[in-house]
Order: structure tokens, then C-alpha cells, then sequence
């Protein structure tokens, strides 16, 4: 990129850039849902298996139904806590946040 082209892109911005050097955390959102077999349940969480790998810590939005002459609909925030690989599938063990 040349100088007059950076300078024109500067000039279109809407805020003013400052300079900043300082460490930064963050988190992978995806907007896209996936899907998965849940295998248990309890009170604390779940064992669902995946078809991709999840690191520990990682925070997912779950949203299923309880089966039953009256469906209740959940949705809840877990964390996952433990995976396995297994047949090529990822047994993975979430805990509810509350």
C-alpha cells in the first residue's frame, strides 16, 4: 500500500487511532451453531458427543429438550470440563454455569 493510499484510508476512518502496545486476552466466539448427541445428563452437566475437538475451559451456549409426554426446552451455558477422542467422535463432559 502506498503512503497517499494509507493516508487516504486514515482519513475515512470515524475514530482517531492512537498507538498502543499492551497484552490483550481473548475469546473465539462462533456464530455458527454445531451439533451434538448428548449421551447423560445430570443436575451438573452433560456428556456430549462431538464431532470436533473443544479445549477445556471453553464456554458453549447448549440448547436441547428434555424428551417426555411434556417437552421442556433448555438452554443453558456450560463449560467444557474433560474430552475424550473415541471412534473418531469427542466425548466430551460440560458442567453447567450458573
Amino acid at each position: 500500500m502506498s503512503e497517499s493510499q494509507e493516508k487516504s484510508n486514515i482519513e475515512k476512518r470515524k475514530h482517531k487511532r492512537i498507538d498502543l502496545a499492551t497484552d490483550v486476552k481473548y475469546t473465539v466466539v462462533t456464530p455458527v451453531p454445531q451439533s451434538g448427541l448428548i449421551t447423560n445428563i445430570s443436575e451438573g452437566g452433560l456428556c456430549i458427543l462431538l464431532d470436533n475437538p473443544l479445549a477445556p475451559g471453553t464456554i458453549l451456549r447448549v440448547e436441547f429438550n428434555l424428551p417426555g409426554e411434556k417437552q421442556e426446552h433448555i438452554e443453558a451455558l456450560a463449560k467444557v470440563v474433560w474430552q475424550v477422542a473415541k471412534e473418531g467422535k469427542f466425548s466430551t463432559g460440560v458442567q453447567f454455569v450458573t
